[in-house]
């Protein structure tokens, strides 16, 4: 039995900002600067999804785990280039057979109001986007965070994959300490997490801090 997918749906408050899912998997497209889109790990079975914002310009693979689908997108975007951070790109190339660039095109195609960024302590090369809009900061992040829902939960939770701790952190003071800078520095009103729901409202930065806590 394949996966229900959600529709394609702009993000309210972040303008040039969209979103599909597929099961607990989460795939999201941001407007460029220069025109066309870049896709935010792709998900598998969904590359149909993305066919009205075209051109795609780049597929970012954002840590080296989340390569699967980029044979399909490849196939379905093959002027769209293949992007990803230094550390990841050579597990990728490996894993994938494609050729993966850099940072730097992308980076210089993004609006003034979208950033990269990268978080300390983690060992998969996850890298964020960064998101300002009228409805505040977002944070787009791979496996560092989760969102969780409960059956009949009208609003989901911030949490952690339960193989993060273990396959994505390096030094978890590192990490921590890093977020809590940032968290404090954005106080950010929406993360939109690549697995499951997108967790939102005005008290995500303490529920951040607490959370990591646990670690």
């Amino acid at each position: 039995m394949s996966k229900a997918s959600e529709p394609l749906s702009q993000l309210e408050g972040f303008e040039g900002l969209w979103t599909v899912q597929r099961g607990n998997l989460r795939c999201t497209a941001i407007r460029l600067a220069t025109g066309g889109v870049c896709l935010y790990s792709p998900v598998e079975k969904l590359s149909s999804e993305f066919a009205r914002l075209a051109p795609v310009r780049f597929l970012f693979a954002p840590n080296h785990y989340h390569n699967k689908a980029i044979p399909e997108y490849a196939d379905a975007f093959p002027d769209a280039r293949l992007i990803s951070g230094a550390e990841a790109g050579p597990r990728l190339e490996k894993i994938t057979s494609c050729k993966f660039e850099g940072l730097e095109g992308l980076k210089a195609g993004l609006p003034e109001h979208v950033s990269l960024v990268q978080p300390d302590g983690l060992k998969t090369g996850e890298i964020w986007l960064r998101v300002e809009g009228s409805a505040g900061i977002a944070w787009v992040v791979t496996d560092a965070f989760c969102g969780l829902k409960a059956v009949k939960q009208e609003e989901a939770a911030l949490g952690f994959l339960k193989t993060f701790p273990k396959y994505g952190i390096q030094n978890a003071d590192r990490f921590a300490s890093w977020v809590r800078d940032r968290a404090e520095e954005d106080a950010p009103m929406l993360v939109l997490p690549c697995h499951g729901s997108v967790v939102s409202g005005p008290n995500l930065k303490s529920d951040i801090l607490a959370l990591l806590d646990r670690l």
